[in-house]
């Protein structure tokens, strides 16, 4: 079906079902009607199923509570329904019990969630529609851009763990496509991450390789070495061309950025790295109510000797600073419902932050103001990445 043949809700909410529920299936997704629905009108029959994918993942990640959100509330329970069945998997009984829900709570929430979840998609598609033909020609043609609102929420993650759950849930797949699959150990590797967003950037290059049908064994492994650490996935027989297009791993590039990290290609081997965590690597504390600008920075340093973490408030960064002790802090004075003046006296007096310099990061341009009330420097938004570079390298 085209994407200018209008259709009822009740069916579009049908085919939003039946493709959650056939989530890792590509060859269903690449004939899936909504598939034909949602997808741009040039897209081939593979890249039709990935862009379905990608919606469907993109629309469930978006619906995570917002920052600051208790763990334990009904929203983030709510959603980590969605996000542990569908993205991760598992089965009912499995979420039932990793949530401590009863049978008529779980599935009551799960119904109330993929409604709520079709709603979102029907918009999308809805404003689509709307569009004219020169409009909808103009439209960006990957969709990554729906990224920018993910928040990362980064962890201390067990790799082999993460990597064994991956091949128990990718083996029949890579078994109807006739290609071996192995995870190899990677015992006690550690890495700061977003264990969804690691795991669906690891599921989609595992997609697109699977897709080349001379891929005989894929090997899945943690490395480490003196400059880096992450996934290593090497192809059998290793590929006469290029591997894989850029465009191939572009889904999988953005997850990893958001994360810190990166993707990187050599013959028959892809790898999804991060920088090896040295030991005299420094700690940054951002508070800033804006979690894109904690992610950019993220991405400025890495690779620079500098951890970030974030904060949205000054509440949530003196609890941070307590079990951190930041060597450093970017400060954004224009925190709602807070004087970011005021905040900068704070960590100025506080025990776990007085020794912190701190660098005041505003719209405003006040630096003398801030050099006044004892800020060691002042960056003034849009920032670059030598900017913030030279501002760090200042404090030395």
């Amino acid at each position: 079906m085209s994407a200018s043949t209008p259709i009822s809700y009740a069916q579009f909410a049908t085919w939003v079902q039946d493709a959650l529920n056939h989530l890792y299936d590509s060859p269903r997704l690449q004939d899936h009607p909504l598939a034909g629905l949602l997808a741009e009108r040039s897209a081939t029959r593979v890249q039709r199923g990935q862009t379905l994918r990608r919606l469907l993942i993109n629309a469930i990640l978006s619906m995570a509570p917002e920052p600051g959100t208790p763990a334990q509330s009904p929203d983030w329970r709510a959603y980590r329904i969605l996000e542990l069945h569908f993205i991760e998997g598992q089965t009912p009984a499995q979420v039932m019990r990793a949530l401590g829900l009863g049978r008529t709570l779980y599935f009551k929430e799960k119904a109330r969630m993929v409604e709520a979840l079709t709603q979102v998609l029907w918009e999308q598609h809805a404003e689509r529609f709307a569009l004219d033909e020169a409009q909808a020609d103009a439209l960006p043609q990957n969709g990554l851009e729906e990224l920018t609102s993910i928040q990362a929420r980064v962890e201390h993650l067990n790799l082999g763990q993460v990597l064994d759950e991956l091949c128990a849930m990718m083996m029949p797949l890579a078994q109807a496509k006739g290609c071996m699959l192995v995870c190899a150990p990677a015992a006690d590797l550690h890495v700061r991450a977003d264990r969804v967003l690691l795991r669906q950037a690891i599921v989609d290059v595992l997609g697109h390789v699977l897709e080349m049908s001379d891929t005989l064994s894929l090997t899945l492994a943690g490395f480490t070495d003196a400059r880096s650490r992450g996934v290593r996935i090497s192809i059998q027989p290793t590929p006469a061309h290029a591997a894989l297009p850029a465009s191939a791993l572009a889904l999988a590039t953005q997850l990893m950025r958001l994360m810190g990290g990166e993707v990187t290609v050599q013959s028959g081997e892809i790898h999804l790295r991060w920088p090896a965590e040295d030991a005299a690597a420094k700690t940054l504390l951002v508070i800033d109510d804006n979690a894109g600008l904690i992610q950019l920075f993220r991405r400025y340093l890495t690779g620079h000797a500098w951890r970030v973490i974030g904060a949205g408030n000054l509440a949530e960064a003196l609890a941070v600073a307590a079990e951190t002790t930041p060597d450093a802090v970017v400060l954004d004075v224009m925190l709602p419902g807070q004087d970011g003046w005021e905040a900068l006296r704070t960590l100025k007096s506080h025990e776990h932050t007085r020794r912190a310099p701190v660098i005041i990061c505003s719209v405003m341009h006040q630096p003398e103001l801030a050099a006044q009330l004892g800020a060691a420097g002042y960056l003034k938004k849009p920032v670059t990445q030598a900017q913030l570079l030279q501002a760090l390298a200042s404090l030395a």
